[in-house]
C-alpha cells in the first residue's frame, strides 16, 4: 500500500507521454542469429507505428493498415486476424501465459540517446526483453488490466515506462523491435475510438 501510493504520487508529478514511437523490426534465426528480416518481414511487418495516450493505444503497419489497439474503460483488445483479415476483439483479461517471471537486469543501453534499463519477462512459451526509458512513460493503472498479451506484468514490472527496444525469442525467431523515432503529440479518446479507427 505504501509503495503504490509513493509511485502514484511520483508520478502525479510527471508528465505522461501522448504520441507516437516508430519501431523498426528485424529478425534472427534463434540458434544461429541468420539475418532471415526479408522472409518474416513481409507476413509480420518491417515497422510499428505506435500510438499512446493515458489509457489508450493503438499501432499501424508501414503501410498504414490496423495491426492492434486496446482501451482501458472496456479492457478490450482489438487485432486483425491475418488469416481471415476480420478485426477481432478479445477481452483483455484473458490471461495468454500461466507462468510469469520478472527479472530485472543492470546493464543499460543507449537507445536514441536514453539511457535504457533492461528487464526480462519469460513465460511459458517466450521471453522478452525490454529496455525501457524512466523518461517516456505513462501512468501504469489503466493498462493493469491488459493480462492478454502479458501487457499488464510488463506495464507493472517497468512502472509504465514503454520500451524503446524489445527482443522478443521463442522457438521459431529472434524478433527485435527498436525504437527509430519518438514524437509528442496531442491525442484525444476520439483518436481511440473504435466506431472512428475501423470505419
Amino acid at each position: 500500500m505504501i509503495f503504490t501510493f509513493f509511485s502514484s504520487s511520483i508520478f502525479a508529478q510527471s508528465n505522461s507521454f501522448t504520441g507516437k514511437i516508430l519501431y523498426e523490426y528485424s529478425f534472427q534465426k534463434p540458434d544461429t542469429k541468420e539475418d532471415i528480416t526479408d522472409r518474416l518481414a513481409p507476413e509480420l511487418g518491417y515497422e510499428q507505428h505506435y500510438f499512446i495516450n493515458s489509457k489508450n493505444y493503438k499501432a499501424y503497419d508501414e503501410n498504414g493498415n490496423f495491426v492492434q489497439s486496446y482501451n482501458s474503460e472496456t479492457n478490450k483488445y482489438y487485432f486483425l486476424d491475418p488469416l481471415t483479415d476480420q478485426i477481432m476483439v478479445i477481452n483483455g483479461s484473458i490471461k495468454t501465459s500461466q507462468n510469469v517471471k520478472v527479472t530485472y537486469l543492470d546493464d543499460i543501453e543507449v537507445i536514441m540517446g536514453k539511457k535504457c534499463k533492461k528487464l526480462i519477462v519469460k513465460t511459458e512459451r517466450q521471453e522478452t526483453i525490454y529496455y525501457y526509458s524512466e523518461e517516456i512513460r505513462v501512468n501504469p493503472e489503466p493498462f493493469l488490466n491488459h493480462h492478454f498479451g502479458d501487457w499488464s506484468y510488463y506495464m507493472e514490472a517497468s512502472n509504465g515506462a514503454l520500451p524503446l527496444k524489445y527482443v522478443v525469442e521463442n522457438e521459431q525467431y529472434t524478433w527485435i523491435s527498436t525504437a527509430k523515432e519518438i514524437e509528442e503529440m496531442k491525442l484525444s479518446y476520439k483518436d481511440f475510438d473504435p466506431d472512428i479507427i475501423f470505419e
